[in-house]
């Protein structure tokens, strides 16, 4: 017995050697790395920096631009992949936004057309549940997993309990129950769900491990049913990592309704607590038009900066704002939500967005510590190494090992021994290694 376990032990120490002097140890896994909850009463603070009407305009000129006018940085920028440009990884922009030193927190936007209020049928939500898009969807999880060099925010169809995009519930079953899945959960909010979880199920499948997926809902249901309200179109906790609200005031200039964001929360905050109580929350997009009839943008902002800052009812842990201006034809006046819409309005964003409490740097988790043993954030031949080092009864001082009863123990048989360290190098390597016993998810 001893023989055998010696002859495996061999071929495990020539399998790391051929694999580090072949130079294949350049093989690095981005470990699962997720963007925490920022500690104590510190707020992320990102933006959606006017990358145009598609929202996917992405130049490097206006993040330099809005970190200009605000006179502080953003953590995260904020885009939209619309899928009548094709369903790919959009690796120019993210590449753009990530040597800015930002986040791309990328929006996943099915939608054939610009037009609101009717069903999107080219890429409906059914169509995405039945698997007519795979093919691009893993060719999307594949180039983004290949391009891991730090870590994606993923928003999906937006605001699905509104009334105005293609994919809202309302569009797809709204009510009803006996169209779709469970007989006693409305269709609409379920199709939605379950078109997530489907996309969410194929980057797991690619084995993607460094995006946190956000599930992004209005604070203000339309229509304002039972069924729509944004518990029945939650993914679950064991999908989702944050929740994302939208909280606009008025967004033309001639509208008749104002919106102070501090009502809305006030109003409509059961809507979000309901949802989950596990699950760090962010404003994702909020803002309001300058030149109303009767409102104040400054005085708005700041309700706005105030509620988020301190309330009783949600613990905002982030927050992004929705930096644009767009023309309207609709007879209630155009759209002023830039922080520059007035010398007024831009001194007193830049004032409330200053408190320290505003951070922009992340906190990340690290990957599973059973599989990256040294905790910096890749899987590679040097985790593997460290584990067969520890195997072997080497003293693990001065090396980079993270001491827990779990570290090093990939196949969860209680032991460190070899077979982990094989197991290391296969997932590095990208081959098999889910039939061997690997547990470190």
């Amino acid at each position: 017995m001893n023989s055998i376990k010696n002859i495996a032990l061999f071929k495990t120490l020539f399998f790391i050697f051929v694999f580090i002097v072949t130079n294949l140890s350049t093989f690095n896994v981005l470990a699962n790395v997720k963007l925490l909850s920022p500690p104590g009463d510190d707020i992320y603070f990102g933006a959606f920096p006017d990358f145009g009407g598609p929202e996917d305009n992405v130049t490097t000129q206006r993040i330099v631009d809005f970190e200009s006018l605000t006179q502080k940085n953003i953590l995260w920028a904020t885009f939209s992949q619309n899928w009548l440009n094709g369903i790919t990884y959009p690796i120019e922009s993210v590449h753009t936004i990530r040597n800015q030193g930002k986040i791309p927190l990328i929006r996943i936007m099915p939608r054939s057309d610009f037009e609101e209020n009717h069903k999107e049928t080219v890429y409906s939500l059914q169509k995405i549940i039945d698997g007519e898009f795979d093919t691009q969807l893993h060719k999307w999880a594949y180039d983004a997993k290949n391009d891991a060099f730090g870590p994606i925010l993923i928003d999906f169809a937006v605001e699905p309990d509104g009334d105005w995009f293609g994919w809202s519930g309302l569009y797809n079953g709204a009510g009803t129950t006996d169209g779709y899945g469970n007989s006693v959960y409305p269709d609409g909010p379920e199709r939605w769900r379950d078109a997530y979880r489907h996309i969410i199920d194929i980057f797991r499948n690619e084995n993607v491990t460094n995006i946190t997926w956000l599930f992004h809902v209005d604070i203000n249901v339309m229509p304002e049913e039972e069924w729509n309200s944004p518990k029945y179109y939650y993914p679950g906790d064991n999908y989702i990592d944050w929740i994302g609200i939208s909280i606009y005031g008025a967004q033309q200039t001639h509208e008749p309704w104002w919106g102070l964001f501090s009502e809305m929360i006030e109003n409509n905050h059961s809507y979000i607590t309901e949802i989950t109580s596990t699950k760090p929350i962010a404003v994702l997009e909020f803002g309001v038009t300058d030149y109303h009839d009767t409102g104040d943008k400054s005085e708005w902002l700041q309700d706005a900066f105030d509620t988020i800052e301190n309330n009783p009812y949600i613990n905002f842990k982030g927050v992004s704002y929705w930096h644009e201006n767009w023309e309207n034809d609709d007879g209630n006046g155009n759209t002023f939500l830039r922080i520059d819409s007035s010398s007024e309005v831009l001194t007193k964003f830049r004032v409330l967005s200053s408190n320290n409490k505003f951070v922009t740097e992340g906190l990340f988790s690290k990957g599973n510590i059973r599989a990256d043993v040294n905790q910096d954030s890749f899987i590679n031949s040097i985790d593997a190494m460290l584990v067969l080092r520890k195997s072997l009864g080497f003293d693990m001082d001065g090396t980079f090992w993270k001491v827990s009863e779990n570290t090093g123990d990939v196949n969860c048989d209680g032991i460190v021994n070899y077979q982990d360290a094989q197991l290391i190098l296969r997932y590095s390597m990208e081959l098999n290694f889910v039939d061997f016993g690997w547990c470190a998810y």
